[in-house]
């Protein structure tokens, strides 16, 4: 079982690599299409900004790639920005089209004068488990937290069906999304130390 990392120069590839590896995962960091069409999961990294994510898609001709190898019932796994591209759009400096696997639009959490909280959310944040019977949530309870930077936050079209867990910041700020065969986790499970780890175990256990 191979894992291909998507290398599309927004990303903090060697960490989550590095995380895998440490979990017996076979994985490769690549761009090229048949690399990703033989690979049994697909991981999705992503730091910085939407539209320049999107726009380097395109640009490394992905976009394609991950929308075919979705639709034939691949798991897709994004964090950070890679969840938030999942959704069907985002307004972060403009209106830009995601890739709509999950519907919905990415917005800034609000001016902090209005809710007294710092943005972006960066920290650490507790989870709480909307469905714990879902297999990426097995093992997880409210009390478990994670590492989290970021400056906007996903608005599910669909809350109760597509959000598995979400962090209070204001609002409720989903933290793990999953519809069918792609998940998204907004914090960083390399970075979360062991809660991190075991979602991270339990992403393997389910692509297996």
């Amino acid at each position: 079982m191979t894992v291909a990392i998507i290398d599309y120069d927004v990303g903090n590839l060697k960490n989550v690599e590095t995380a895998l590896k440490s979990l017996d995962m076979d994985c490769v960091i690549t761009r090229n299409a048949k690399t990703i069409d033989s690979a049994s999961a697909i991981v999705l990294p992503g730091v910085g900004a939407f539209a320049d994510a999107m726009n380097n898609l395109d640009k490394y001709d992905l976009y394609d790639v991950l929308m075919k190898n979705v639709k034939n019932g691949k798991t897709l796994l994004g964090i950070c920005l890679g969840m938030q591209l999942l959704f069907d759009e985002s307004s972060e400096d403009g209106e830009w089209k995601g890739l709509g696997f999950v519907p919905g639009k990415v917005i800034r959490f609000e001016d902090t004068k209005k809710t007294g909280l710092k943005v972006p959310h960066m920290g650490w944040n507790n989870l709480n488990i909307h469905q714990p019977d879902d297999p990426i949530a097995k093992t997880l309870s409210d009390k478990d937290y994670v590492y989290f930077v970021h400056s906007y936050y996903a608005v599910p079209d669909h809350f109760d069906r597509d959000v598995v867990a979400y962090a209070e910041y204001g609002v409720k700020v989903p933290a793990i999304v999953r519809r069918d065969n792609v998940i998204g986790m907004q914090f960083h499970p390399e970075k979360s130390a062991a809660v991190g780890n075991q979602l991270l175990i339990n992403w393997k256990e389910f692509i297996s």
